[in-house]
């Protein structure tokens, strides 16, 4: 039986589907879904599931959140991956990422990680420009930029075992 892989992401300005995309090419045939616009198909058609979504305002988006409250028993029984886009690293970062996702869930995962993020000024809303400027202060507003390392490293994760 060949292994189905299943990247589900809430991705509102397209750094964690750029991402998604990015782990779907080193997978290899794994399906992407954007929460925002794509229908979720049949989990059970799948072995592997990889989450992934951004943070704001210190929290997974809410898409994300419900789905994983939705289906998290069947989330349960699949080979599970987490990562989040975001600007925070360290402590803090490790923080964000642990409380996106709920406890069952990302004890369960194999793989986590923090992807780092990437910010598309003619992309974002004025509102998120304003909350943007006071947390990052002022000056080039283009974000960390996505770790390619950890992105393999995580893609690595994800492929062992299968």
């Amino acid at each position: 039986m060949s292994h189905r892989s299943l990247i589900v992401v809430a991705s509102k300005y397209g750094c964690t589907e750029k991402s998604a995309f990015l782990l779907q090419s080193r997978l290899g045939g794994a399906e992407v879904v954007n929460l925002r616009y794509g229908k979720v198909p049949d989990l059970a058609a799948y072995d592997t599931v990889i989450l992934g979504g951004s943070i704001y305002y210190g929290r997974i988006r809410k898409d994300m959140a419900v789905f994983t409250a939705q289906y998290k028993q069947e989330l349960l029984r699949k080979r599970l991956g987490l990562f989040i886009c975001a600007g925070m690293t360290g402590k803090k970062g490790e923080e964000e990422l642990k409380q996106a996702y709920p406890d069952i869930i990302y004890n369960k995962a194999i793989a986590k990680e923090i992807i780092g993020d990437e910010i598309y000024p003619d992309r974002i809303s004025i509102l998120d420009k304003c909350v943007l400027r006071m947390v990052k202060g002022k000056g080039p507003k283009t974000g960390g930029g996505l770790s390619m390392d950890k992105l393999e490293r995580f893609a690595q994760t994800m492929s062992a075992g299968e």
